[in-house]
């Protein structure tokens, strides 16, 4: 009876595995979406009868604070939680920038988290309008990334290609959505979106899944600052038409 090397065995058990986690899944965006907002368990008639009962208040300028929600998701390990950073908080400001110097926003400030005493909606106003503010903008976020390997990781089998074959890739996906409210009265003015994605290659060793939602968070940011600046600006443009 012929006995195979252990390394044999153990190289091709490590083919078969890699054989197996190739090639992309895809990511959930429906999941992503949905992570954004919080279902009643129940809506009755007077809750639609008091949200078409509310009213825009906005004056012109207007002071807007910035509020990032944090939260976990531990019935859904497909999402990762989302750390808003000082530097998140600047690039919105950078956005909001060009709209504070055309006398859209009189102010445009941070609403820190540790402001709020609760995690509802309503706590979120109220903490807004300690500040005095006129709006609120609400910004959401979840990311995802899958992590496979591709036709280079055969590689892998060697040993030494462990560390020197791009054979594997980490796809990310980052979903960002700011929803703006009238501190006042509760109304709605509009809901932003945007995501980025990118797909990191390398060696399984030193590819990092967390450089690539950064970067896809990167992309995300760059879009929905523009894309905010322009809501922003329909928004004073529908206001002169009411009035």
């Amino acid at each position: 009876m012929t006995t195979v090397p252990l390394r044999v065995l153990l190289a091709l058990l490590l083919i078969v595995t890699i054989s197996a986690c190739t090639g992309s899944r895809g990511l959930n965006r429906q999941i992503l979406q949905e992570s954004f907002h919080d279902h009643p368990d129940v809506v009755t008639d007077r809750d639609i009868a008091d949200t078409l009962a509310l009213q825009a208040r906005l004056p012109t300028p207007y002071r807007l604070a910035v509020f990032f929600k944090y939260k976990d998701f531990p019935s859904r390990p497909a999402l990762q939680r989302v750390d808003w950073s000082s530097a998140d908080a600047d690039r919105v400001q950078r956005a909001l920038a060009p709209v504070q110097e055309e006398g859209i926003l009189a102010q445009s400030f941070l609403l820190a988290n540790s402001t709020v005493q609760g995690t509802t909606f309503r706590d979120i106003r109220l903490a807004a309008a300690r500040y005095n503010a006129d709006a609120i903008l609400v910004i959401d976020g979840a990311a995802a990334f899958e992590r496979y390997n591709n036709g280079h990781a055969w590689w892998y089998a060697t040993g030494i290609g462990t560390y020197f074959a791009h054979g594997t890739e980490s796809h990310a996906l980052f979903m960002m959505e700011g929803t703006l409210w009238d501190v006042r009265t509760g109304y709605l003015y509009g809901t932003q979106t945007a995501e980025g994605e990118t797909t990191l290659v390398g060696p399984a060793p030193s590819l990092e899944d967390k450089t690539a939602v950064a970067e896809a968070k990167d992309v995300a940011f760059e879009r929905f600052g523009k894309e905010l600046a322009d809501m922003l600006r329909e928004l004073r443009e529908r206001q002169k038409t009411i009035q």
